[in-house]
């Protein structure tokens, strides 16, 4: 059930399908070709796509310009040079200060500026009535949020998942290559809850929504560390994911979060896929390198996945942990899933699913999603857990983990719908 670890992963090429590989570098030299035509020339087709297929062949199906919207948006933040402001909180403040900073955003004009600056192709904007709309999203998370933090545990999930969802909403307007409005969303939540065995359910042939459209607003991976900003792409994963049916159970998922981890190995002590990473840089042959040291001295994660997902095998061991080292030609291809705490320290995790990379956001989506699940549809199972009656240790988890969301889901949303990135100060 819900409280087992489990994870299971089956090929489906012909399940739901968001976008399809096609020649990009062909495109843009097409595209380059007519854009440098003259008036005359280019009055002989209707457009650029009329072009591409009279006169280069290339015929562009709807799934072949999404993955093209993805490339251009991956490459414009993998360019990029913004890097997001640590803005500390102090934690006696933190409840009214979180409030004060989302009710901030909640702003016309604010919300056509950030719109303007996260993602690359935005040359219409948004008008004053589509931005009112993700106004009236993000409003009622923080109010929902708000709400859940003074209701009887019973009923937060609930309260929290919904928070969840609007707030995902916004994110995916303001942040997805795909999505220029509300209105394109599916509405659907694009992941299940399988109460036959207590596992969250997507990928494959699950239809499309609102859980894979925030995976897709995320196409890269960005990591401020020290003064170092490391950035790569997830494409690999999002084409990954989009032809593997994948099931989680609900502790596998909470395995995943780094603030949990000393609740979490009470009720599985022999299982650990969180470990501490450190990064720094270095030369070599006049190259700069980029070194993780992963580990504490005494837990070191699975190297075989540490070669897999850092694309090398220049791991050594380094005072009981392992130096993994990559070269700066090669860092934008690195698929490590990599989280921070609420104080700011960064986490390696070990991912559940070869090939699948996890943005954090996305995680604690699924979790307070299948805690709904469970609240809504077996009542008696929810109390079951709260009153202790599967294991004191899991439910000490569960209870830690809804008051980590409550604190931490406005940080990790802040730094979605701003250049903010909020750490509660030591």
């Amino acid at each position: 059930m819900y409280y087992k670890l489990s994870c299971s992963v089956s090929s489906c090429p012909n399940g739901s399908k968001i976008f399809e590989k096609c020649d990009e570098e062909a495109y843009e030299k097409s595209k380059d070709s007519f854009e440098n035509m003259t008036a005359e020339q280019k009055s002989k087709y209707k457009g650029l796509e009329d072009y591409l297929e009279k006169a280069v062949g290339l015929k562009l199906s709807a799934y072949n310009r999404c993955y093209l919207k993805l490339v251009c948006e991956i490459n414009f933040r993998l360019a990029s040079s913004a890097i997001p402001e640590v803005l500390p909180i102090d934690v006696v403040l933190y409840d009214q200060s979180t409030t004060d900073l989302l009710n901030s955003l909640e702003t016309n004009e604010y919300i056509k500026e950030v719109y303007r600056k996260k993602k690359a192709n935005v040359k219409d904007g948004l008008n004053t009535s589509k931005a009112t709309v993700l106004l009236e999203c993000m409003r009622q998370g923080r109010i929902l949020l708000q709400a859940g933090q003074k209701a009887e545990i019973l009923a937060k999930p609930l309260i929290d998942f919904y928070a969840a969802s609007a707030y995902a909403y916004a994110i995916i307007v303001i942040n997805s290559p795909l999505h220029k409005s509300i209105e394109t969303l599916k509405g659907s939540h694009g992941h299940n809850y399988d109460h036959s065995d207590g596992t969250i359910n997507f990928g494959g042939s699950i239809p499309t929504g609102t859980f894979l459209d925030l995976l897709f607003s995320i196409p890269v991976s960005q990591i401020h560390y020290n003064n170092l900003d490391i950035k790569y792409s997830l494409l690999p994963s999002l084409e990954f994911i989009q032809s593997h049916s994948i099931s989680i159970s609900l502790l596998s998922l909470l395995s995943m979060v780094p603030e949990l981890q000393s609740y979490y190995t009470n009720v599985e002590p022999s299982s650990r896929v969180v470990h501490k990473i450190s990064i720094d840089t270095g030369i070599i042959n006049s190259k700069i390198t980029y070194n993780f040291y992963i580990g504490d001295g005494v837990n070191k994660p699975n190297r075989v996945k540490l070669e897999s997902c850092f694309k090398t095998n220049n791991i050594t061991e380094n005072q009981g942990s392992y130096k993994v080292t990559v070269d700066s030609d090669s860092l934008s291809h690195i698929s490590p899933t990599i989280y921070q705490d609420i104080k700011g320290d960064l986490w390696y995790v070990e991912s559940p699913v070869d090939g699948l990379v996890m943005p954090e956001l996305c995680l604690h989506f699924l979790i307070i999603s299948a805690l709904c699940n469970i609240m809504r549809y077996s009542p008696h199972e929810w109390n079951t857990i709260l009153t202790n009656n599967v294991s004191q240790p899991f439910s000490l988890l569960i209870n830690r983990y809804i008051g980590l969301f409550e604190l931490k889901f406005p940080m990790i949303a802040t730094q979605y719908l701003t250049n903010y990135n909020p750490i509660l100060q030591r």
